[in-house]
Order: C-alpha cells, then sequence, then structure tokens
C-alpha cells in the first residue's frame, strides 16, 4: 500500500496520511473495516452481526460448548456474551441448555432454523473469501501468519 496525501470527504483540501499509513495498528483497523463492509454485504442480513455469525458457526463446529467457552475463544468479554446470545435465541437461531456434566452451565446449541441459517451465511462467507483470495493470491498465507503471531492465534 502506499502512503498518500488524500482529500478529505467533503473538501478538497488534501490530508496527509503518511503518518498513520505507515503503522500496523491504523493499517490493520482500516483492512478490517474494509473486510467486515464487505462481509456483511455479501450477507445481506441487517438482522445478524458478525459476532453472532461467529457465535453460531462455533457453537455448530463444537458441539456442548458453553456460553463461558464462546466468550474466551471469541474474545468477547463474558457480559457482551449474554446479549449476543438473547439475540440468537430471539431470532430463534440458538438455544441454551443446562449441561449435564455441570447444572452451573449453559451449552449453546443450533435450532434447526439456526443451523440452515448458518449454511446460508457460510456459503456467502467463502465466496468473500474466495474474493480476498483473489485478491491477495499467494499473500494471504503470509498475512495470516503475521496476523496469528500478533494476536497470539495458535501458540
Amino acid at each position: 500500500m502506499t502512503a498518500s496525501k488524500q482529500p478529505a470527504p467533503g473538501t478538497k483540501r488534501p490530508i496527509d496520511m503518511r503518518y498513520l499509513e505507515s503503522t500496523v495498528g491504523y493499517s490493520i483497523r482500516r483492512a478490517q473495516m474494509a473486510v467486515f463492509q464487505h462481509i456483511y454485504e455479501s450477507f445481506d442480513d441487517k438482522a445478524l452481526t458478525l459476532v453472532q455469525f461467529s457465535v453460531m458457526a462455533v457453537a455448530a463446529d463444537n458441539p456442548g460448548v458453553t456460553q463461558s467457552e464462546l466468550a474466551q475463544v471469541l474474545a468477547v468479554e463474558r457480559p457482551r456474551i449474554v446479549p449476543i446470545l438473547n439475540r440468537l435465541e430471539e431470532l430463534g437461531f440458538a438455544k441454551r441448555v443446562v449441561s449435564e456434566d455441570d447444572k452451573r452451565n449453559r451449552q449453546i446449541v443450533l435450532t434447526a432454523s439456526g443451523a440452515a441459517r448458518l449454511r446460508e451465511l457460510k456459503r456467502r462467507f467463502a465466496a468473500h473469501e474466495r474474493e480476498l483470495d483473489e485478491l491477495l493470491g499467494k499473500r494471504k498465507t503470509g498475512l495470516l501468519d503475521a496476523l496469528h503471531r500478533l494476536s497470539g492465534i495458535g501458540e
């Protein structure tokens, strides 16, 4: 990416962005915003957020996962996971069931409509990923490796 001077929205005056564009944090944030925007457009679903999609995907791939485990693996604060799960229940996509092993824990289970919705969203997400593959080419693997190192994923 080339650092640039860009006109600010609504003005003709160029804004010097070279300093911020040379930083990892700013560049990651801008890339994240662009990727998330594309995902939302791909989903075409105003009722479901990316975090809710992530919760559904993890619950589908990990039968018996608890809400505290979800919060931990998705790096969502434990108090924030409750309204996310509440919304998925309101939409009819998931339900909380009491764990047979520990009655204090609630396991997250997708409903039939939640599983069907997740299949459709995964299909759309796969199309989004194919577009990123085309854009990044062979650099995608190196980018993922670098991002995983920065975030501590896989350690």
